[in-house]
């Protein structure tokens, strides 16, 4: 097994080996006075090496967190190999070397993340930038949005984070009394900073979404329907500012708690029921959850992520029922993952879409 690196083995690394070594050393245990004092010189002594660190602690945060991702799973396969350790002793076994090849699977971009995600942060995009003063700016400003089958997380000036699901779109104007957030398409999961003094808002259709500090997520299912669900802390979900005029309809504010969501549907009664939040955030890992749905509305969600569509040939097929955990953004293999649980099978069309019908 290879031996925890010294600081005295450090002297002459490249910024990027010497963090490895460094986060190999802190991972093995606390370090010592003496250890301390020295690694808190290396970090202080430039821009590089603070970066350098804060990259390595990136890659171990992607190493530790992205099953089923192949580059990472060959990576995690090496690390075993070479030492086997429990997980908090892992980097104490695996050495520089083993360090040193994740950080490189980090240097295909920080901003690597599995399953075609992209995230705009100050600390990563200022991975290609050569000096630390060319960090951009953090955005409290402007219009973001995903391709289908992309997800995107944004952070804004105020610390706050919103990641767009596939196909979604916002529109970010903080202003001095409030930090406006409008959901143009699809969903999003907000994580908002704390500020008692400037609510976050977050309008939606006709309707609108208020925090403070608080997780939540607003998907609008169609022109006239958003479900809105709670994670952490808590909100209130009432009339938006683009209500019409000629609406005499007016919503009671509904106050959601964590593990809430609601259901509100211009001219009907909001509905608030208990969510599975678990099952509701599988895509930000690129999975979705079924419980019993049908398999029409399956196929209606799976179609949200990919441009090749699946398609069912007659309402008996579709009525079928489903249940599972899917890798969004594979139409191909949803449809043969099907065939092997329900009397259906799969034909492929010329746009390169698969329809499924019924009969093995």
């Amino acid at each position: 097994m290879m031996t925890i690196p010294s600081p005295s083995t450090l002297r002459g690394l490249a910024p990027d080996e010497a963090a490895a070594a460094w986060l190999v050393r802190i991972d093995a245990g606390p370090l010592g006075p003496g250890d301390q004092d020295e690694f808190n010189a290396w970090r202080a002594e430039s821009a590089a090496n603070a970066a350098a660190f804060a990259k390595a602690e990136a890659a171990w945060k992607l190493f530790d967190g992205a099953p089923g991702d192949p580059a990472l799973d060959a990576l995690r396969a090496s690390a075993l190999a070479a030492g086997k350790e429990p997980r908090r002793g892992l980097w104490a076994g695996i050495g520089v070397g083993i360090a040193a090849s994740l950080l490189a699977a980090v240097a295909l971009g920080t901003d690597y993340l599995p399953f075609g995600q992209k995230a705009d942060a100050p600390q990563l995009a200022a991975r290609s930038a050569p000096a630390a003063d060319a960090t951009p700016k953090a955005p409290d400003s402007g219009e973001f949005a995903t391709a289908r089958g992309e997800r995107r997380t944004v952070r804004l000036a105020d610390g706050s984070a919103i990641t767009l699901n596939t196909d979604s779109a916002i529109r970010v104007g903080y202003v001095a009394d409030r930090r406006l957030v409008r959901l143009l398409r699809g969903q999003a999961l907000f994580e908002v900073a704390k500020d008692p003094h400037r609510p976050f808002v977050v309008q939606a259709g006709a309707k609108q979404v208020t925090a403070l500090g608080t997780i939540f997520e607003v998907r609008l299912l169609d022109s006239d329907r958003m479900k809105v669900t709670l994670v952490e802390g808590k909100v209130v979900v009432d009339e938006g500012e683009d209500r019409p005029a000629d609406d005499a309809s007016v919503m009671v504010p509904a106050v959601l708690g964590p593990g809430e969501a609601l259901l509100v549907s211009d001219g009907a009664r909001p509905v608030k029921f208990k969510a599975d939040i678990d099952q509701q955030l599988r895509w930000r890992e690129g999975f979705v959850e079924f419980n019993d749905v049908t398999l029409a509305e399956a196929i209606a969600e799976m179609n949200r992520y990919s441009g090749k569509q699946l398609v069912i040939d007659d309402p008996a097929t579709g009525n079928l029922r489903v249940s599972g955990v899917f890798r969004t953004g594979s139409p191909e293999r949803f449809a043969a993952i099907v065939g092997e649980l329900l009397p259906v099978r799969q034909r492929p069309l010329p746009d390169g879409g698969v329809e499924l019908r019924a009969g093995r």
